[in-house]
């Protein structure tokens, strides 16, 4: 198992305790969703980029992953309901 996916799982459960149980449960039999959760351990690596980064371009780049972070997330939320 990826590392990245491993992290972004970590993520997953610190941002939503709640649902802890259920996205450990999940990650272990759906693929997809180890998938959404690497997507998600990336998205989250490039707005902390981005966010350091001193290039005009920057802000905007933060944005559009924090919006691919956002959709990620909606993302796992309808698979894990």
């Amino acid at each position: 198992m990826d590392q990245a996916q491993k992290r972004g799982l970590a993520r997953l459960m610190l941002r939503w305790p709640e649902r802890r149980a259920a996205l450990q449960q999940r990650f272990r039999h759906d693929q997809r969703l180890v998938e959404l959760c690497e997507a998600y351990e990336t998205a989250c690596e490039a707005i902390s980029y981005w966010s350091k980064c001193p290039a005009p371009v920057g802000p905007a780049r933060m944005q559009e992953y924090q919006a691919l972070a956002s959709a990620t997330e909606q993302d796992i939320l309808i698979r894990l309901a």
